[in-house]
């Protein structure tokens, strides 16, 4: 190889965000990703939801960081009006390496060994239509995004409150988000 080329090949290596130094694991890619939305709870007058992601890509890749938005998205795909804001908890969560091949959790189950998951913690509804959100649109800290699907293994009588609690009507609803973690049995 050219001296030249192996300059031009490295510095492009530099600037694609999916691309990690030799030996480590390479960035999950959006379009590798399987996510579930386990749907929200009660905290409080908040709702708290967890979001899980697997690997179906070829190769190991790793998430790390907060993903900076979080849409609610209802069964038609439409957006409810909510504030995103990520938070980097738990501090230290650092890089998280998913396995190719690991399932999705069933209801009820904890995160597998080989994924990773994150909060999601909504506050702070004060319209009067409620929404009917049924999934969650996740954009990725290293660019693009993914729908986490609904947990369809959920019994319906597990389903938590529609919307959160009004807090302060002048202000938004939001949505936090925190960091990817790995799941306990892997720690």
């Amino acid at each position: 190889m050219l001296a030249g080329t192996a300059c031009a090949g490295a510095a492009s290596a530099q600037s694609d965000p999916t691309v990690q130094a030799a030996g480590s694991t390479s960035t999950c890619r959006a379009s590798e990703l399987h996510a579930l939305f386990r749907g929200f709870r009660p905290a409080g007058g908040s709702l708290t939801a967890a979001v899980v992601l697997t690997s179906a890509g070829p190769k190991p890749c790793s998430l790390s960081g907060t993903p900076p938005s979080v849409t609610l998205l209802d069964e038609s795909g439409g957006s409810t009006a909510v504030k995103s804001h990520a938070v980097a908890l738990p501090v230290g969560a650092g890089s998280v390496d998913l396995t190719p091949g690991t399932a999705l959790p069933a209801y009820g189950q904890s995160p597998p060994r080989g994924s990773a998951w994150f909060v999601v913690t909504w506050s702070n509804w004060c319209s009067d239509a409620v929404p009917a959100v049924s999934s969650l649109l996740v954009v990725l800290p290293s660019g693009g995004s993914v729908v986490a699907a609904p947990d369809a293994s959920a019994p319906t009588w597990a389903a938590g409150p529609s919307a959160p609690h009004c807090d302060d009507a002048r202000a938004g609803s939001t949505v936090t988000i925190g960091a990817f973690q790995a799941p306990a049995s892997s720690a």
